[in-house]
């Protein structure tokens, strides 16, 4: 009889194994019917398959960070936001005095820009340097606070000041933030103090 299939299963044995050369893990499950006009085994059941050891090998991942998604083309980076700071330069200068009682921190954005964080640092010289920076913000010309007296723009402004934040008006290229700001106390003699201001917000980049 020739070599045929019975009930569904290949009497030959595997295409890749030789039939006389299974061992008992091979044909567990398997019969042998009969034989052949060639003499081979006629062989019917499920043939057990032997699980194959994997060689594992050691991959290492390597991913590219979230920004470099943004990438349009290699070199070509897609309109993106950032976290950048806004420097605000004081007019007429950035030093208070016994003459300069007033100045108007200020600066004037070249991006679409709103503000969230106002950075504040201050350093005195004598004994009358104590007043406080008494501000009022704006946006262009749109007050930045819910009424119309200053706030102490130091404490606000502080640098361990965490989690105070603002959520300021946002602005279009060319837009002036400004930052009008008068002493509590007046300065005497040379005393003097010295203010730094810096707005941090988000920018189209």
């Amino acid at each position: 009889m020739p070599p045929q299939d019975i009930m569904g299963y290949d009497v030959m044995g595997d295409d890749d194994d030789d039939v006389d050369g299974y061992d008992e893990d091979d044909v567990e499950g398997m019969e042998v019917v009969g034989y052949s006009d060639s003499g081979e085994p006629i062989i019917v059941g499920a043939r057990k398959r032997r699980r194959r050891k994997r060689k594992t090998k050691a991959l290492v991942a390597v991913r590219s960070p979230a920004w470099r998604g943004r990438q349009l083309a290699p070199g070509v980076i897609a309109p993106d936001q950032g976290m950048l700071p806004l420097p605000l330069s004081g007019r007429p200068a950035s030093t208070f005095a016994a003459a300069t009682t007033a100045i108007t921190f200020e600066g004037q954005v070249q991006k679409p820009f709103r503000g969230e964080r106002l950075l504040v640092t201050t350093v005195r010289t004598g004994t009358s340097a104590v007043g406080r920076l008494i501000s009022q913000l704006f946006i262009g010309t749109d007050l930045q606070q819910l009424d119309t007296p200053g706030f102490d723009a130091e404490q606000v402004g502080a640098s361990e000041a965490f989690g105070v934040r603002l959520t300021l008006k946002p602005c279009q290229p060319g837009v002036f933030v400004r930052l009008v700001t008068v002493l509590s106390n007046p300065l005497t003699g040379t005393d003097t103090i010295f203010a730094s201001v810096t707005l941090l917000g988000r920018a189209i980049q």
